[in-house]
């Protein structure tokens, strides 16, 4: 899955990028690092508490609403005190994360979870000022059916519970990729739910300082 940031000049734009081996024993790296003209700094980002709930706006389109109520779901359930809360609002100018389908909408079925990993794909979208270092806006999650793929629809579908699990992580803060397998937040998500890698990194995250804050 990719991760994007934007900025409205000349800012660079940064996928997310693999990180070095994480010491499996703790957290995998989360921060990304970014080079603003000459000067490279380390980028951060988390809600902080006074910004809970975080309000997501989902696609009405097909099942996008129940992707991200259970991804909601899936992330608070990695805490243990409550560090994160998430809610679904029906009005997009009010949502700190927009989700959308990029294309075609998938049908609605029951997933088939045999193999058919490469089904779909998904991008999270940061947008920042000329600064680079302050967000401008929401920001934007899209989720696409993979062209040319001979995925069933319920194949998609299973895909689909993996990479909206995945690319919300990228908007909670978990701005890099797990170079493991067994992680939700590897490159390309296998597994179903977030291992006690993925738990441990996002808890760490979100009781670390922030270097970029949420936007107004």
């Amino acid at each position: 899955m990719k991760l994007a940031r934007v900025a409205l000049l000349a800012v660079a734009l940064a996928a997310c990028k693999d990180p070095a081996i994480p010491d499996r024993a703790g957290v995998y790296a989360f921060a990304d690092t970014v080079i603003i003209g000459v000067d490279t700094s380390v980028t951060l980002f988390r809600w902080p508490t006074n910004r809970l709930p975080v309000r997501f706006w989902a696609d009405p389109r097909s099942n996008m609403r129940f992707l991200i109520e259970r991804g909601i779901t899936v992330w608070q359930d990695q805490f243990l005190y409550g560090e994160l809360r998430g809610v679904v609002v029906s009005d997009s100018t009010t949502a700190d994360v927009i989700v959308a389908w990029a294309d075609s909408v998938p049908p609605d079925v029951p997933p088939d979870t045999t193999s058919a990993s490469n089904a779909c794909n998904g991008l999270t979208t940061f947008d920042y000022d000329t600064t680079g270092f302050t967000l401008s806006g929401p920001v934007h999650v899209s989720l696409s059916v993979l062209g040319g793929s001979p995925a069933t629809p319920g194949q998609v579908q299973a895909c689909m519970r993996r990479v909206a699990i995945h690319e919300m992580g990228h908007s909670l803060g978990l701005l890099r990729h797990s170079q493991f397998d067994e992680d939700i937040m590897f490159g390309s998500p296998l597994v179903d739910y977030p291992s006690r890698f993925d738990r441990r990194s996002v808890e760490v995250l979100y009781h670390s300082q922030p270097t970029v804050p949420a936007p107004r």
